[in-house]
Parts: C-alpha cells; sequence; structure tokens
C-alpha cells in the first residue's frame, strides 16, 4: 500500500490534462520509464499523435488478461482550495488533480506490473485522452483488435473500493436553439430562445427518467454549458452574442451530457426528442453536433471470474 500511495503522490505532481498548452506526454514517460526500470515487461510507447501517446507493456506472446487504464485527467478548475499539483493527504484521504480518477488505479497498475508473481500473458494498456474524445482507446483498437483475443479485460477506472461489472455509456450533444428577437417591451413579438431552452431542457430530462436499469440503476445527465443572447455573428471559435437586457434573446447553445443505463437510450433517440420538443415550442435548431453516443456495457454477474 505504501508504494502505491508513493506512486499515486508522484503521479498526481504531474499535470496530464489537455489544452493548447499541456497533455500527457510527460506522464506518459514517467510510466514508460518507470516499467523500463523496474519490470521486466516489453514496454512501448504507441503514438496517437506527434508527441501523444499510450503505454503499453507485456509480458508473453498472446494476451490473457487485459488491464487498461487512462493517464489524462479533467482540466483543473480555478475552485481548488490547493494546489491540484501538489498532493496532500488530510484526515486519511489524499487530495489531488486525478487523485481518484484514475491516477490511484494507474498507481495500482503500475504496482502490478512490477510484482515477481505476475501471471504470463498480463498486458497493461495506460491510454490517453479518456476525459476527451477517446483517441488513446480509438488508436489502440485500431492496431489490436485483430491481434488479441483477451479472456478478461480489466478496467481500474472506479469508485467505492467495490468491482463493477458494467458502465453507463456516454452521449454528448450540442444543441443550438433559434427563436426569434424583439424589443423586451413586447414580448408578445419575440419567442426567448433562453426560455424555451429551458423548456425543452426539462422535458428531456423527464423523459430521460423512464430509462433506468435494474443492474446500472438510472440514467444520469448533466447540463454541462448554456450561452444565450441576441445574435450577433458566428466564428471558428464559437457565437458571438449581445446581452442587452432590453432585447429578447434569439439564440441559445447549451451542451448536455448523459450517461445511459440502457442501449436502447441512443443519441439519435435524443436528437428526436429535442427536434420535436422544439417544434412544439415554435423555435428552429439552429445546430445540432452530438460528440458521443457510446452505449452501455454490462458482463451478467455469474460470468465474471475474478481468478486472474
Amino acid at each position: 500500500m505504501a508504494k502505491i500511495n508513493t506512486l499515486t503522490k508522484e503521479l498526481i505532481s504531474i499535470p496530464s490534462y489537455v489544452d493548447g498548452l499541456t497533455n500527457e506526454s510527460k506522464i506518459g514517460q514517467y510510466i514508460y520509464d518507470f516499467l523500463k526500470t523496474n519490470s521486466k515487461l516489453k514496454v512501448q510507447k504507441q503514438y496517437c499523435t506527434n508527441d501523444r501517446f499510450n503505454v503499453i507493456a507485456t509480458n508473453g506472446k498472446s494476451v490473457d488478461v487485459l488491464v487498461v487504464g487512462h493517464i489524462d485527467t479533467v482540466q483543473p478548475s480555478k475552485s481548488w482550495s490547493i494546489n491540484p499539483f501538489i498532493p496532500k493527504i488530510s484526515k486519511g484521504n489524499l487530495y489531488g488533480l486525478g487523485s481518484s480518477d484514475m491516477k490511484s488505479g494507474v498507481a495500482t497498475m503500475l504496482s502490478s506490473a512490477i510484482d515477481p508473481k505476475l501471471k504470463s500473458n498480463t498486458m497493461f494498456l495506460f491510454y490517453i485522452d479518456e476525459e476527451y474524445d477517446f483517441l488513446g482507446m480509438k488508436t489502440f483498437v485500431r492496431e489490436y483488435q485483430d491481434k488479441i483475443k483477451p479472456k478478461k479485460i480489466i478496467s481500474l477506472d472506479g469508485s467505492n473500493l467495490s468491482i463493477s461489472n458494467g458502465c453507463r455509456g456516454l452521449i454528448e450533444i450540442d444543441v443550438t436553439i433559434k427563436g426569434k428577437s424583439a424589443h423586451a417591451a413586447r414580448p408578445s413579438k419575440g419567442i426567448n430562445a433562453i426560455s424555451k431552452s429551458y423548456i425543452i431542457i426539462n422535458n428531456l430530462f423527464n423523459w430521460l427518467g423512464n430509462y433506468v436499469s435494474s443492474d446500472l440503476g438510472q440514467t444520469v445527465y448533466n447540463l454541462a454549458y448554456i450561452f444565450g443572447g441576441q445574435y450577433k455573428d458566428k466564428t471558428s471559435d464559437g457565437l458571438i452574442l449581445g446581452k442587452q437586457g432590453n432585447i429578447i434573446p434569439d439564440i441559445c447553445q447549451f451542451i448536455i451530457d448523459i450517461r445511459p443505463s440502457r442501449n436502447e437510450l441512443t443519441a439519435i433517440k435524443v436528437k428526436d426528442f429535442i427536434y420535436k420538443e422544439a417544434d412544439k415550442q415554435s423555435v428552429e435548431i439552429f445546430d445540432f453536433k452530438i460528440r458521443h453516443s457510446l452505449g452501455s456495457w454490462l458482463t451478467p454477474k455469474d460470468q465474471l471470474n475474478l481468478d486472474i
């Protein structure tokens, strides 16, 4: 446990969020060097871009067990009360960006990889970009989908110190609603895109409540972003909107993250629902983007084999 705690602290101290200046290359290099120094595994970098790469480590010619974990984190928030890259223990808890999701899991993977009792034909995949667009996993699947057939796949991205046998999916949509601008003194002449979007979003969330799984629970959702006002222009960087109080806003953009617990809930179904709701509210869909559309998965408990 002490070694895992030390590794987790070291991993936290290496920023691995993704923006224009920072990515996973430094933490990837740390993992690569650690495995090359401390294990007898065959270690390689799998490049996804010019400077971003997965780290793959194996100890056999075939793969019976595939252990996976992502090495990126979400971007840090200004609301942190401590430096997110200086790990701190308080009341028995370790704090730092990625401490739970999932640098403690990565530390466990590294500790397992150097264990002399590690079973042969094990592969470790440390992959990038899980919190963004899954570039690392997509790259891995393209290269290895016809090369390996693991009997077991284990992800150490979890919580509550428990073993799970399934995971909700991911749907992310970016929607822009168009209403009608008018002077605020004559509201009947306009259609408030922000108010109508609120109705559409609320109806969507109520509808999503119908999708419940006995194994994975309730479908959950998050209104992650909303932006509205008087439409002025659109550039490659996004919408340019006015914010005068006396003008009815004719544009509203919102981003929603949905974690479906049942596979029949798809991004296309969500899109159809929103279009129908927009029609009911007499607004237009100015733009609709599907960023992610991934279904849930479940391994029946009677098929779980925990002997690794």
